[in-house]
């Protein structure tokens, strides 16, 4: 085999623009391919990561309709114990939610109050940036604090840390001022370019906004559960329980927010590999390269296949010849492609900060691929040229 190597390696190297263009085209082929999935895989990674950040990673618990006996909206501190003492829940955040007006120095705008728990940025994955969060020492005081999001603070001051400024939200007619004990990054990207669509985010403790809307009970539950695998059966005994709490039927609602993250995930899955079918294509014309330029290589050495012939080269020999030159040009150019498009996809990636690991086992499905391409359309020319008879091979100048 190493001697079919070897003389397949000098032929090439006899006519060497002829095979530098041909590996070429099997580089450009895997060049795209490579970089189509790393950008694939790199916005896949930042999409999860913002709906990491909107909390779509565990359960939302809430209420379809009003009690039957005229009780208020919503769910009771009571189904509130009842979630956190379930098996495999992590955190049970109650959340109350109040469109409000702001007035942030001279900056009035709408604002969405969020009224929260200690331990937000576990349950709905809050990013603090500057200050701190709401504390249980908060909840329980009921005072009169907020961290509000970067949009805010970059609207009125220009810049992102205002802790130790105050708000004035209006509720219901009535103004209340807040000391800004936080600043929180905005809850997305996606969101921030809606502009005035969203309003501002101003999160207080969820205590301090029962007082100030007269509200006993909390409009949802976010829940945060040990591992993803026990978030179906951990829905189930949640719902169960609430309804042997409150013996209403059809009366709470499960949304499973990490099943409607995994299908969105699964919808980039999907188009992440049409993408990549559609860069393969290259491949395959390249492929149809490798099959012209070497059925032109077996016309123009006609003579030597003869004399190869008459002094005892079998025809299976032959065909392996030319079957390794077409591996070599594959081989060649798909680890120049792999290079080539790995340097500048992670070049791309990492001037947005993105970091997307490499899977060996992705690299030699590639590799073996493009090996594959080279064989399949070197099969035809080795073909013929194991088929020429001695006497018709020497008679060609």
């Amino acid at each position: 085999m190493g001697d079919i190597v070897r003389c397949a390696l000098i032929s090439l190297s006899r006519k060497r623009l002829r095979t530098a263009l041909t590996v070429g085209s099997i580089t450009i082929g895997v060049m795209l391919v490579v970089i189509v999935t790393m950008i694939s895989n790199a916005g896949k990674k930042v999409v999860n990561a913002e709906l990491e950040s909107l909390g779509l990673s565990g359960l939302s618990i809430c209420t379809n309709s009003t009690l039957n006996s005229g009780g208020q909206m919503g769910i009771t501190p009571e189904s509130l114990e009842v979630i956190r003492n379930t098996k495999s829940v992590v955190t049970a955040m109650p959340l109350i939610v109040q469109f409000a007006g702001s007035l942030l120095k001279d900056t009035q705008s709408d604002t969405l109050i969020c009224g929260i728990d200690a331990g937000a940025v576990q349950a709905i994955s809050l990013t603090l940036k500057y200050g701190r969060m709401i504390s249980r020492g908060d909840v329980r005081a009921v005072d009169y604090v907020c961290v509000v999001d970067e949009t805010l603070a970059k609207q009125a001051y220009g810049r992102e840390n205002i802790t130790g400024k105050t708000i004035n939200l209006q509720v219901f007619g009535v103004e209340y001022e807040f000391e800004i004990i936080g600043v929180a990054k905005a809850g997305s990207s996606l969101l921030q370019n809606l502009g005035e669509i969203i309003p501002g985010m101003v999160y207080v403790p969820y205590s301090t906004l029962q007082t100030l809307t007269g509200r006993t009970n909390f409009d949802q539950i976010a829940v945060r559960v040990s591992s993803s695998a026990d978030i179906v059966e951990t829905e189930s005994q949640i719902i169960r329980r609430l309804e042997r709490l409150t013996g209403y039927k059809d009366y709470f609602r499960a949304d499973n927010l990490s099943l409607q993250r995994d299908r969105l995930g699964g919808l980039l899955d999907i188009v992440s590999l049409v993408l990549t079918v559609i860069s393969g294509i290259s491949l395959v014309v390249s492929g149809l390269g490798i099959m012209t330029i070497m059925l032109v290589s077996v016309n123009e050495r006609m003579r030597e296949i003869g004399i190869k012939k008459s002094i005892g080269a079998t025809s299976k020999r032959i065909m392996l010849e030319f079957l390794t030159e077409a591996v070599v040009i594959s081989l060649i150019g798909s680890i120049a492609g792999l290079l080539i498009g790995g340097t500048i996809s992670f070049i791309g990636i990492s001037i947005f900060g993105i970091t997307v690991p490499i899977r060996l086992s992705d690299i030699a499905l590639l590799i073996g691929f493009s090996l594959l391409i080279g064989a399949v359309f070197g099969v035809y020319p080795a073909l013929k040229a194991s088929g020429l008879r001695p006497v018709d091979a020497l008679r060609m100048e």
